[in-house]
């Protein structure tokens, strides 16, 4: 998914994945708890895939899921 809104700075996008962490720049902007991008990632990880982001200030950012084709083996 891509987008063009605020970005994420690159401080934050190490963590933009764990619980309760929200990005510097969107602190008292826009509402919200800081577990969207993490229960994304844990539903996707559940399907043996991966979530990553790509995001620069000002220019927005692009996240990308990749899964399997084939199930893992449980």
């Amino acid at each position: 998914m891509r987008d063009q809104g605020i970005g994420i700075p690159a401080a934050d996008l190490p963590h933009v994945f764990e619980p309760f962490r929200r990005g510097e720049n969107v602190v008292g902007r826009i509402s919200g708890t800081g577990i969207g991008l993490a229960s994304a990632q844990r539903i996707v990880q559940g399907h043996g895939g991966t979530l990553s982001v790509e995001s620069e200030p000002d220019k927005g950012s692009t996240f990308t899921i990749r899964l399997p084709l084939t199930p893992s083996p449980d």
